[in-house]
């Protein structure tokens, strides 16, 4: 008794996509109006630094 292993290669094809890709929409977290300056924070922003950039524009329009 011998044994026979017939080796199989795959085939792939591309499925054609009818899904749409979501385009990225910011939705902002914060806004701030200091002197007519206007500073819009969104969501996902690093925090520390958007401290940072608040700090020193209400510094700064005074």
């Amino acid at each position: 008794m011998t044994e026979q292993n017939e080796i199989i290669t795959p085939v792939f094809k591309n499925k054609p996509s009818n899904l749409q890709k979501h385009s990225f929409t910011a939705r902002p977290a914060v806004k701030i109006n200091v002197n007519e300056v206007e500073l819009t924070i969104f969501k996902g922003t690093n925090s520390v630094l958007a401290s940072y950039i608040v700090k020193v524009v209400i510094r700064y329009a005074r």
